[in-house]
């Protein structure tokens, strides 16, 4: 078995060796395997990126749509500058009002979270709620905005709502934004 000794230590190393096991110096043989050269794709082996252009993108005339995940109900909403989604108490009323869903029972507070437009973006930002607020199942830190996507998932408390952004309004059917319950009682589904 050859060996090959290290210019740095003058130790001798086994044949196969790349770096020197004394000192941790590169060997002929480690040099040698650097030296091999990048292969050039055919045409044809390039991969396809998955792009995903425009999820966040909410233009001047794009209207917020919300599905209530337990109810399937959809509350649809064109705003401007900003939101407050939360729940009806005494003489506050958030200009999306989650209490006809059930919003009591599952933790939603009266100012729960504010969606603010930025650009053609929308933020969204948890205002100090009590049961706090999830994007995709991570927990925002309070009064930090974050991204909001087209059918991203957002929990307020344990209330499940899907985003979605549409360029056109949905002529909503029958009962799309207000149930026909009143706000202290359990929601139903048709």
């Amino acid at each position: 078995m050859s060996k090959q000794v290290c210019e740095n230590c003058g130790r001798s190393n086994a044949e196969n060796e790349l770096y020197c096991i004394s000192c941790g110096h590169i060997l002929l043989a480690g040099l040698k395997a650097l030296a091999i050269p990048t292969q050039h794709l055919q045409d044809g082996q390039f991969l396809e990126p998955q792009l995903c252009w425009g999820t966040a993108y909410f233009g001047d005339q794009s209207v917020l749509r919300i599905r209530i995940h337990h109810t399937g109900q959809w509350i649809q909403t064109p705003y401007r500058i900003e939101c407050i989604l939360g729940r009806a108490a005494g003489d506050y009323i958030p200009d999306v009002d989650l209490t006809p869903y059930g919003a009591v029972k599952l933790g939603v507070s009266r100012k729960h979270v504010k969606l603010i437009r930025q650009s053609a973006t929308v933020m969204v930002q948890d205002l100090g709620s009590i049961n706090g607020t999830f994007l995709n199942g991570d927990k925002l830190v309070s009064h930090q905005p974050r991204v909001l996507r087209n059918a991203d998932e957002l929990c307020l408390g344990r209330m499940v709502l899907r985003i979605s952004f549409s360029d056109t309004p949905t002529p909503p059917p029958s009962r799309l934004n207000i149930p026909s319950t009143p706000p202290d009682s359990p929601p139903t589904t048709d």
